[in-house]
């Protein structure tokens, strides 16, 4: 892949998932290296989308919550969360990096703003709702 994006690793992910992305060839960027530890979300959502950074976190509330979601939309970013919150860092890392090969090309490719699911089969776009062409009746 010639062009990798940046990853910004949100703090509720934790350091063992940046050391694990950067060992696996990644660019990633620490929350703690950029803001404050209390820093909202409606404040640096804004500001990591405008660096053109792919945001990695565990925080569904981001599209659940009105200002988060008005955050990320207004801003066009591009947000990649896991399924679950109650995962260790290293599973959280190694997950990520198995996934990498799914979500580095969706992270180029896919028209921000949008939130995908990082699961072990794979990425699941669940922002915006991507709806299937509707059937043909056949008449």
């Amino acid at each position: 892949m010639a062009e990798r994006p940046t990853f910004y690793v949100d703090r509720c992910l934790g350091k063992a998932v940046v050391a694990a992305l950067r060992a696996a060839g990644a660019i990633a960027e620490a929350h703690d290296d950029h803001f404050a530890q209390d820093a909202r979300d409606v404040d640096w959502i804004p500001d990591v989308a405008d660096r053109g950074w792919v945001i990695l976190t565990k925080d569904k509330n981001i599209r659940r919550n009105w200002g988060e979601r008005e955050a990320l939309i207004a801003s066009h970013a591009r947000i990649f969360t896991l399924p679950s919150g109650n995962m260790r860092g290293v599973e959280m890392g190694e997950l990520l990096v198995a996934q990498l090969p799914a979500i580095e090309p969706i992270a180029l490719s896919l028209e921000p703003p949008f939130v995908a699911v990082v699961n072990r089969d794979g990425v699941e776009i669940v922002y915006p709702r991507l709806t299937p062409e509707p059937f043909a009746d056949g008449s």
